[in-house]
């Protein structure tokens, strides 16, 4: 599960809609749930990185300011969630041992030039696992619904149509992306399925986990026999 940022830690930090989510994974723990949770930097990241670009840091140095704040974002998932190993890990080769220990694995970011989303992708990869995106927008839309009023939702993909939408999108001038080019790519090399929904909206989270409906965005192989096309949700 890949959390972005701009879900809790945007203008401010909103450490009581953590320890709200915290709870329902708790809940869900209790029930024989696994999760690894991987936490984004949000806009205190750019903020960050913005001031070490001033003071002349380069690329890769930018990148190890963000991933320092991505693990201090993580690090109140491992006061949230009961079962947290103690320590945001840096391996993601550790999640595995750390779910056969029932506990629950909290990354950050792990290596400069590799986002968050690309972390969860990894470890989704490697575990055989679902991938689930949090962001602060319902799911993938056909553009950026913060600048196009009639941009669509898609209620379904396949990887081909989500990796083709992608680069169709970043193409764009200040083009929005709603995962980036990497995370992409592995989710499409091991067609992983892969949920993207709003990350604010407990509900909605809650009915994805239990098999209910939700409102987001849902990326899987299409089979010539199966009932999944891709489709915008009206």
């Amino acid at each position: 599960m890949s959390v972005g940022g701009s879900v809790f830690f945007n203008e401010k930090l909103r450490a009581p809609e953590i320890a709200k989510f915290c709870e329902i994974l708790n809940e869900f723990i209790r029930e024989g749930y696994q999760f690894v949770v991987v936490v984004g930097g949000g806009r205190v990241a750019r903020v960050y990185i913005a001031g070490a670009k001033a003071l002349g840091a380069n690329n890769f140095e930018l990148d190890e300011v963000g991933i320092a704040v991505t693990r201090a974002n993580a690090l109140f998932f491992t006061y949230g969630i009961e079962n947290a190993w103690k320590g945001v890990l840096t391996d993601p080769k550790e999640a595995e041992r750390v779910l056969l220990l029932n506990k629950t694995p909290v990354f950050g970011g792990t290596t400069p030039g590799q986002t968050t989303d690309a972390v969860g992708a990894s470890i989704a990869e490697l575990l055989g696992a679902d991938f689930i995106n949090l962001s602060n927008v319902d799911g993938i839309y056909s553009a950026d619904p913060a600048k196009e009023s009639n941009a669509k939702m898609y209620k379904e993909l396949s990887h081909v149509k989500m990796v083709s939408l992608l680069k169709a999108q970043a193409s764009k001038p200040g083009g929005h992306s709603f995962v980036d080019a990497h995370a992409a790519a592995i989710l499409d090399r091991s067609k992983i399925r892969s949920f993207f929904i709003n990350g604010s909206d407990s509900e909605n989270f809650k009915n994805l986990i239990r098999g209910m409906e939700f409102k987001g965005t849902i990326v899987q192989t299409i089979s010539a026999d199966s009932n999944v096309v891709d489709e915008e949700k009206e």
